[in-house]
This record gives C-alpha cells, sequence and structure tokens, in this order.
C-alpha cells in the first residue's frame, strides 16, 4: 500500500517538517545573463527553503554558467560562511579556461567548497568534446562530488566512473537512459531535477533503485514547488521519497566529505 504522509503535506501546504530534505541541484546569486532569475540571492533562497521544509541545499552559482566563475565561486564561498549549516559549496568551472580549473578549484576547497559543476553546454561545447581529465583526476585524487547538466552517452559516463571510482558522478537532469550505469556503478547516481511529466519518478524506479536517485529542483532557476511535487505527489512508498528526498543524498555527502 502506499502511504501519504508527505502527499498530506504537500496538499495542505506546509513544510516538511521532522524529514531530512537535501536538494541537490541549486543555483545561487544572481547575474545570470540569459534572464532575470527572481529572488535568486542567498537570503530570497533560504526564505524558499524554509517555507518548503528543506533542511540543506547543495548549490553552484549562475554568474559562472556563462559570464564570471570566479565572482560565481565567491558568492558560493560568502553562502557557505553565511549559512554553514544550511548550504553545501560546489565550485563552477568554465571549459574555456582549462589553465584556470585547478587553482580555482584549489582555492575553492580552501574557501570550503565540496564538489564541481560542469555545464559546458552553456559555454559552446559538450562534456565528450572537452578533455576534463586534469578535472576528473582532481576530483578523484580529493574524493569530490561532481554534478555535470549532461555527462553525454552512457558509454562515456561509465568509463569515466570507471576510471574515476573515488569521485563522485551526479547526473545532473531527468534521464532514465543511464540506468544500466546506474546499476553498474556505486559512484554515478541520478538527479531527478526536472521530472516534468506526470509519473516519471514511478518510470525512473521502474529501472533504478530509489538510493540511488537524489532530489534536485534547480532552485532559483524553477520554483522551488515544481522540483519538489514530482516526488511528493509520486504513487511510491513513504520510505522510498525519503531516500530520494534527502537520505541518499546525506550518505553521499557523508562518504565524500571535504
Amino acid at each position: 500500500m502506499v502511504e501519504d504522509m508527505f502527499l498530506k503535506l504537500a496538499k495542505s501546504g506546509l513544510p516538511i517538517v521532522g524529514e531530512t530534505v537535501i536538494d541537490a541541484h541549486t543555483h545561487i546569486g544572481g547575474y545570470f545573463n540569459l534572464y532575470h532569475i527572481p529572488f535568486g540571492g542567498i537570503n530570497g533562497i533560504v526564505e524558499q527553503m524554509d517555507r518548503l521544509g528543506i533542511m540543506k541545499i547543495c548549490a553552484f552559482s549562475f554568474s559562472g554558467i556563462c559570464s564570471d566563475f570566479v565572482l560565481g565561486n565567491d558568492q558560493v564561498m560568502y553562502a557557505v560562511r553565511e549559512w554553514p549549516d544550511r548550504i553545501v559549496g560546489y565550485a563552477t568551472i568554465n571549459a574555456n579556461y582549462p589553465e584556470e580549473w585547478i587553482p580555482e578549484l584549489e582555492r575553492c576547497r580552501r574557501g570550503g567548497l565540496r564538489g564541481i559543476k560542469i555545464i559546458c553546454e552553456y559555454q559552446g561545447t559538450t562534456t565528450e568534446r572537452t578533455n576534463f581529465t586534469p578535472l576528473y583526476r582532481y576530483a578523484n585524487e580529493n574524493h569530490l562530488i561532481m554534478i555535470n547538466h549532461q555527462w553525454g552517452s552512457p558509454e562515456f559516463l561509465d568509463s569515466l566512473a570507471e576510471r574515476y571510482a573515488d569521485a563522485c558522478f551526479i547526473i545532473g537532469h531527468y534521464s532514465t537512459q543511464y540506468s544500466e550505469v546506474l546499476r553498474k556503478r556505486k559512484n554515478v547516481y541520478q538527479c531527478t531535477c526536472a521530472a516534468l511529466m506526470f509519473h516519471d519518478v514511478e518510470k525512473l524506479l521502474e529501472v533504478v533503485r530509489a538510493d540511488k536517485i537524489v532530489y534536485g529542483s534547480d532552485l532559483a532557476d524553477l520554483d522551488g514547488p515544481f522540483g519538489l511535487a514530482p516526488i511528493l505527489y509520486a504513487k511510491i512508498g513513504d520510505e522510498e521519497k525519503r531516500m530520494i528526498l534527502g537520505l541518499n543524498m546525506q550518505k553521499i555527502l557523508e562518504r565524500y566529505p571535504l
């Protein structure tokens, strides 16, 4: 029987209280040059977290996507200092400046950031066309989490996960094409961002175990409830929802500490 505690909370509009909810995919800081992001500053995001009952977020910058990634990483480090119990910061890098990757990652690690955001499709290239070997090696040596907008083909991701087994690979956006890799590699996880259609979460669970899925909203690029609703309304058990909403990401953060 499908339990309905989370569904009742969703329908009532109440925050999720007393549960571990960790959003694995968020952006902060504003300064996005493609379109306006309302409430993109850290205070606006924390207010939305409180309203929804999100305990913690994994966050990277807006400005680092297409413009100044150093400024963006500074904003994330500031947010981590201001909200150390609520925000886990990742460094964003730009595929067009390979000579700056490692120095910037070193600076960000000293500033308390715990992972790497790759989003080179917004930077004029793709993951498979970019020689990210120094980046992968650095993540592997330092046991870092990497979340990517698009990892390329399942075969490509599988080869990376095998070669860099001490790094964590998170598939940044909803997909079912990586199911075999997720079953095969213990260091690969699937994010729910953005499950757009009814029953997307159920469809994902048909091919992937619940312990391999992490909740992500794309906050504040997308509205917070938009990312939560597909999980809260999914016709699955509350224990599976708990795993997806936060318990899985909590284990990842424990496995890959700063």
